[in-house]
This record gives structure tokens, C-alpha cells and sequence, in this order.
């Protein structure tokens, strides 16, 4: 048995274990390494430092962090074994053991762009499923993601979400981990979704930057302090593109409701047109990334390479988390900087795009179009039978990157035989109802994403298999009688160099 220092708990008996060793030791729960008896595997079992006393938040726990669980089924969330309470009243939960956190690997070798990118694509979906599901992290940071010989990254500490509400209002802030945690999370706001998209654009940050956004190298800053530094900027980094910097500014919004979801989130990073110029931190090549509802990409640390971190504890600190439900939110962002990402919505609902530098807000037919290109696969000679309400254009049309300022949204007119964003592959006449409406109610509105969808995108541009597809909503431009609006499709900012959906 491992020596008990002062002060701190015995080494608690977890039935089904043998050999416990203490692991790492947080303000709220004590992890150690153990041995599952049944199977002979070692495991991590995180003991909650605090008892439940009465046997209704004994049988709440074991209700709601077997909920919690659920989510462990996702591949990059951490695998939870068992939970129960000690008959000393802790509650334990038992998971895997994995080889050592982000972290030590952000002070020992931060990450590259391409390699944050694709671990924030993974953790941001493993967010999503749990948002979907009614379940909040809120303790998203460096430390609470894993990695394995096996996996690259797992989310930890879903299983102990119930603990927190259990716990007084006075203790909040300080299950917190600061340097992470939004400003609502100050001012004693219910936690939202929008908090675990923040953290998770802070974690990125800081595995790439070394440190957390903002933070200097004051340990214990005051509350006073810390709520200065959310009107501080956020700098830029060396060696990450803007556009990525940007997409973890919006992320790190001080308005929550001004923060995409998670799913959202998702779909900008798997968006970044990032190219490797090398081998990334750790030793793996870059893989693609899919777009958000696609397979989760493979990790950066495949089975057997020595370039992967070194075996370290797996947290050092254990905070709670804690479950919610209620409605999920359509928010509307706006990036700033050098570039303008289109994020990677629903097939049927289309992208929403952020708007670039402030700049005079183009018409869509501003700017010198190239030859009329061929017609898409599916509208030559109507081979397509379109959505009611769907033709196809008069010609394929290429433009730049869409511009959102308020309520309006518009993009130039760029050739096609020239670097462009999006290409045209419908068009619809806007509804009576919705002339003078903004960009956000056009491209949501029910009729439009009826013309404007993943099924549209696939009989006209003969493209079976979208994958890497972004779609958007152009609306009229102006508010001259011309009613007309595009359905675009693009890979990306300035990714397309031929007319693509032509095959020419």
C-alpha cells in the first residue's frame, strides 16, 4: 500500500481492484493506477475526494454518471469500466489507463497547426455527442485529454459530471480550472454548451502556444485579474495561419452566444485548408480531415511509434463535470483577421460562413467572370430531376469567399479558371416572404434549404460522394427586383483553381 502523505486520504478499497497506487491528486478527486482482478488489466480509478452521505445522492450519482457514461462509447472519449461508492462513501468511477495527457506534451513539444487542428476535430466531436445527448463537460482543458498507445486522443472525466451540482454554489469557481474557463463562468451564469466550446479553443491554443491564451506566468491570478484578461486580444502564433487563429478567437468569444457550437466547431477546424509542410509534431504524417457527420479521423500516433509522447500520469488535476439539458442554440459569428472560413454545416442546412476583414460588402457581380465553363453533369439537357423549387443556373458561376456584415451577405464574382471559393450548383427564386429578410433567416428558411442541400449538390454535379464539400446561401443581391439566389459548393478559402463541378 502506498504511503499516505498528511492530510490526505487512506487508499480507499474499490472492490473488483487490487494494488492501487496513487496516480495524480486534484482538489476534488485522488486517481490511481490499479489492477481489474476479473481480467488482470491495469485501469485508472478516479476517487472523488468527498463522500455522499445519504443514500438519495448516492443513487443520483450511480443514475447520472452511468448516464455520463454513455458517452464513452464515442471513439475519442475515454472508456469508463465501471462506477460505484466506496463503503466509505466516495464515489469511484474505473476507466482506462492511459499513457499521459496534452498537458505535459504541450510543455514538452507543442503542437503543430495540421496536428491541433485534427485533435481538435476529434475532441469537438466527441463535445458534440455529448451535447447532443444533454451531457456538459465543463472542465475541457489539456490535462483531461488523453492519449494511449492505441488512441490519440480521448476526452476524460464525463463520469463524475453529477458531483458538481451536488456540491455548493460557494465551491464553483474553484472547481473551475481558470486559465480555461469563460467569463460567464465568473459571474455565476448557469454553464451553457457554449462553455465547453471555449475551453476546448483555449486547450488548443495553449498545446500549440505552450500556455494557456492570455495567460501569463502568474499561478494563482485574482479574480480581479483574471476577468481583465478576457479584454485583453488574443495574439496571433508563429508558424499557425490566421485563419486558424481566427476560427479559436470565435471560439473564445467573450459573448457566449456569440461562440459556434460544437458541431459547428467541428466543421470550421475540419475546414482549415492547412497543408503539412513536413512531418507534424510527433512524428505522423497529416491525413485529411473529415467533414463534420464523417468517420473520425485516425490519430497521429499509430500503434508501435516511437515518435509519441513519453508514458506520463494521466491528469494532474480532477475537476467534475457537469450534465445539462435544455434547447441548443442557433448562433450567429462572425470571424475577424486575415481570412474568411466557411464552416461546414448540415447537408440541409447549408454552411454558415464568417465574414473576413471589414471591407465594403461586394455585389455578387462584381468582378470579370471567365468564359461561360460547360454545364454540371446533372443539368445538361435536364438529366436531373431537381427539388421543386431548384433549376440550374444559365451557367456555372465562381466566386470568392461570402462576406456576412449584420444582416447581409455577398461575395464577388471571380472567374473560374482562377483561384475561387465556391461554385454555383442551383439557384432558386426567393419566397415573397421573405424579400428585406436577413442572410441568417434566408439561408435557414425551410423553402430555401429545400433548393439549397446535400441532395441538390449530388444530381446536379454528379458528385456521389461529397465529402470535403461545404455548402452555402447566396441571397439576391441588393434589393432590386432580380430574386434570384445561389446555392454554392467550395472545399474550402481559395481552394478550387478550375471550374471543378464540370470535371473540366
Amino acid at each position: 500500500m502506498t504511503d499516505t502523505p498528511p492530510g490526505a486520504l487512506p487508499t480507499p478499497l474499490v472492490p473488483g481492484l487490487t494494488d492501487l497506487r496513487v496516480f495524480a491528486r486534484g482538489g476534488y478527486a485522488t486517481v490511481y493506477r490499479a489492477t481489474q482482478i476479473s481480467v488482470g488489466r491495469e485501469v485508472a480509478v478516479k476517487v472523488e475526494n468527498r463522500t455522499l452521505d445519504s443514500e438519495r445522492d448516492q443513487a443520483r450519482f450511480l443514475r447520472e454518471a452511468r448516464a455520463a457514461g454513455r458517452m464513452s462509447s464515442h471513439p475519442h472519449v475515454v472508456d469508463l469500466f465501471d462506477v460505484g461508492v466506496t463503503v466509505d462513501q466516495h464515489p469511484y468511477l474505473i476507466m482506462e489507463l492511459c499513457d499521459g495527457s496534452y498537458a505535459e506534451r504541450m510543455r514538452t513539444s507543442p503542437l503543430g497547426p495540421v496536428e491541433a487542428r485534427d485533435l481538435g476535430v476529434k475532441i469537438a466531436d466527441a463535445i458534440a455527442h455529448s451535447h447532443a445527448a444533454g451531457v456538459l463537460h465543463r472542465d475541457v482543458k489539456p490535462a483531461n485529454i488523453l492519449y494511449s498507445h492505441f488512441n490519440s486522443a480521448v476526452l476524460a472525466d464525463f463520469g463524475l459530471a453529477v458531483l458538481g451540482e451536488m456540491r455548493d454554489a460557494s465551491v464553483a469557481l474553484e472547481v473551475l480550472t481558470p486559465a480555461y474557463a469563460p467569463p460567464e463562468m465568473f459571474n455565476h451564469s448557469p454553464p451553457s454548451p457554449a462553455v465547453d466550446v471555449y475551453a476546448l479553443c483555449a486547450t488548443l491554443y495553449a498545446v500549440m502556444h505552450g500556455r494557456p491564451p492570455r495567460w501569463q506566468s502568474e499561478r494563482n491570478p485574482s479574480l480581479v485579474t483574471v476577468l481583465e484578461m478576457f479584454h485583453q486580444p488574443i495574439p496571433g502564433l508563429p508558424g499557425v495561419p490566421e485563419a486558424m487563429v481566427d476560427v479559436l478567437r470565435a471560439g473564445m468569444a467573450n459573448d457566449p452566444a456569440d461562440r459556434p457550437s460544437a458541431a459547428e466547431l467541428r466543421g470550421l477546424l475540419a475546414g482549415l485548408p492547412l497543408e503539412s509542410t513536413g512531418t507534424p509534431t510527433g512524428g505522423a504524417s497529416a491525413t485529411s480531415v473529415p467533414l463534420a457527420g464523417g468517420p473520425a479521423p485516425t490519430g497521429p500516433y499509430p500503434a508501435g511509434r516511437s515518435s509519441r509522447p513519453a508514458p506520463r500520469g494521466p491528469v494532474d488535476d480532477a475537476h467534475p463535470t457537469v450534465p445539462t439539458t435544455g434547447r441548443r442554440w442557433r448562433r450567429r459569428w462572425f470571424l475577424g483577421g486575415a481570412g474568411v472560413l466557411a464552416l461546414a454545416g448540415s447537408a440541409t442546412a447549408g454552411a454558415w460562413v464568417a465574414g473576413g476583414a471589414p471591407a465594403p460588402i461586394p455585389s455578387p457581380t462584381v468582378g470579370t467572370a471567365a468564359a461561360t465553363p460547360a454545364a454540371l453533369p446533372g443539368c445538361a439537357d435536364g438529366a436531373a430531376e431537381l427539388p421543386d423549387g431548384a433549376r440550374c443556373g444559365a451557367e456555372l458561376e465562381c466566386f470568392g469567399p461570402v462576406q456576412v456584415r449584420g444582416r447581409r451577405a455577398a461575395a464577388d464574382r471571380v472567374p473560374c479558371d482562377g483561384q475561387h471559393t465556391w461554385e454555383s450548383y442551383a439557384e432558386g427564386d426567393l419566397p415573397a416572404t421573405l424579400i428585406g429578410a436577413g442572410y441568417a433567416e434566408i439561408s435557414g428558411d425551410p423553402a430555401v434549404r429545400r433548393v439549397c442541400n446535400e441532395t441538390t449538390f449530388r444530381l446536379t454535379s454528379g458528385i456521389a460522394q461529397p465529402a470535403g464539400w461545404n455548402l452555402e446561401v447566396l441571397p439576391p443581391a441588393g434589393a432590386g427586383a432580380d430574386r434570384t439566389y445561389r446555392c454554392l459548393a467550395g472545399r474550402g478559402l481559395d481552394a478550387l483553381a478550375a471550374p471543378t463541378l464540370t470535371g473540366r
